[in-house]
């Protein structure tokens, strides 16, 4: 129903808009698990927040296929003009999201947190303490499943791979808001003080690596639909292939620059302001 509501090349043309909806469709993806499954909350929502998202992605990612495959040159620039805006819709999307995550794990009693999001929880181990040390070559390993996950997920499901940038969302999210709370809880300080010391200090990773997530996703989305729209290694089908392939490229650098940034800054800023 939502999405008949906002026609997308509205939300193609306002992608900031998409913050307004990832807020929305989190909120309602938890309300809806919290009544529907209550044992399973945390994966039910992700879930719930996924199925919302599905059709105006489903329709951005036809038109940005649409467009990459009617231009009559190649350039390298090309994809980043093509597909600013649901760039810009899966990043403000991703920023709703994860801040609603965030809120309800800083809001909510330890015990309901615990509970409520006992999957996001376990995915990053918060046992004890909130993030763990690891070098570059861990993270970058780490972080090239979840890419490669999502670019295959991207091309067989299509836009379905949301589920896999709005997973992280969640997961980043309740990391954030436990992290607030517990030195809070310390402290005797306000936790969303530290919610916003946390952002600054992880922020330039956490951005780097949602970025290439989403490049994965872009990509490899793009690719499904022209399998479908356009006929194989035709002049358009070959524009959208290389597309595809700029996007795959970049991702793969910022994963890199994430990766570094989380080993070697990251991780050295948290410890100096004991957030860790």
């Amino acid at each position: 129903m939502l999405e008949q509501i906002l026609p997308v090349k509205w939300i193609e043309r306002k992608s900031w808009f998409a913050f307004v909806l990832g807020i929305t469709y989190a909120v309602l993806g938890i309300l809806s698990a919290l009544i529907l499954f209550p044992k399973e909350v945390g994966l039910a929502a992700v879930a719930f927040t996924s199925l919302l998202s599905l059709p105006s992605l489903n329709k951005l990612l036809t038109l940005e296929t649409e467009q990459a495959a009617r231009e009559k040159k190649f350039d390298l620039s090309d994809p980043f003009k093509n597909h600013k805006d649901i760039f810009g819709v899966y990043i403000f999307l991703f920023i709703g999201v994860f801040l609603v995550f965030s809120i309800f794990s800083i809001l909510l009693p330890n015990i309901a947190t615990n509970n409520i999001f006992a999957d996001q929880i376990t995915a990053v181990g918060l046992t004890g303490s909130a993030t763990e040390k690891g070098s570059f070559t861990s993270i970058f390993s780490n972080n090239m499943i979840v890419f490669l996950f999502a670019l295959i997920a991207s091309f067989i499901y299509g836009s379905g791979s949301i589920f896999i940038i709005i997973w992280n969302a969640s997961v980043w999210g309740v990391v954030f808001g436990v992290i607030a709370r517990d030195a809070a809880t310390i402290t005797n300080y306000n936790p969303f003080v530290y919610f916003i010391l946390t952002i600054i200090v992880i922020s330039p990773h956490l951005i780097t690596e949602a970025a290439a997530y989403i490049m994965a996703a872009i990509s490899g989305g793009i690719v499904s639909k022209a399998v479908i729209m356009e006929k194989p290694f035709s002049e358009r089908f070959t524009k959208v292939i290389q597309d595809s392939l700029v996007i795959f490229v970049v991702a793969i650098l910022l994963l890199l620059i994430a990766a570094y940034v989380e080993s070697n800054i990251t991780q050295a800023l948290l410890d100096i302001i004991g957030l860790r």
